[in-house]
């Protein structure tokens, strides 16, 4: 989620772990120009392993993120009640958490607006022209935005894509009684619907198409 402010003009990015407090994020700043940005959660989760699960373990990362405010203790608890027991379950439900937050925040914010990843991959220039426009900072920014698009925004650190490469050579794999666990757990516990292949959520509200 991100915003320009209008009066002030300071831009935010709120990563998607702490997606609980977009609804203090728009009591704080109601005039805010907000995005949402949804990826396909099986590529997603699979580029999240590649970087950073190789050598983790849920408990690990449960302790990590609880230690640091990403997930609360009853986000734990409510998530191992409907049976989450491994990492890519806690990413799902995490992922199925936040975007929830999002849709309930839309019946009553019609101007908030949603991206897929997937777009931003298809056209870039559409994409980025649009986003920047919504946001308040100016589409003649764009040509500066794609440029710094096409660096490693994570060289000379152990997240650049030479590093993570170097460390996972493994291949990195997704089990299908987890990818059924995260079916029933949408649409069962979220109300979500889920695209077959990879696992897109259907109907995400005011969804931005560069075809329209």
């Amino acid at each position: 989620s991100s915003g320009i402010n209008a009066e002030y003009g300071y831009l935010i990015k709120i990563h998607s772990f702490v997606m609980r407090i977009l609804p203090l994020i728009h009591r704080a700043l109601p005039r805010a120009h907000e995005a949402f940005m949804c990826r396909e959660f099986r590529p997603m989760l699979l580029s999240f392993k590649k970087a950073f699960t190789m050598n983790f373990s849920y408990r690990m990362f449960k302790f990590i993120f609880t230690s640091i405010g990403f997930i609360t203790k009853e986000s734990v608890r409510a998530m191992e009640s409907q049976g989450v027991d491994n990492l890519d379950k806690m990413f799902f439900y995490l992922f199925c958490e936040q975007t929830k937050t999002f849709i309930d925040e839309c019946v009553s914010r019609a101007d908030l607006i949603s991206y897929s990843y997937e777009s931003l991959l298809a056209d870039p220039a559409a994409f980025t022209s649009h986003f920047l426009d919504h946001i308040g900072v100016g589409s003649q920014f764009t040509e500066l935005a794609l440029t710094a698009m096409k660096e490693d925004s994570q060289k000379n650190s152990w997240l650049s894509k030479k590093e993570v490469d170097k460390r996972s050579q493994a291949t990195v794999t997704i089990l299908e009684e987890d990818v059924e666990f995260a079916r029933d757990l949408a649409e069962r516990h979220f109300g979500i619907e889920l695209e077959e292949k990879n696992l897109g959520i259907v109907g995400l509200p005011n969804l931005w198409n560069e075809k329209k």
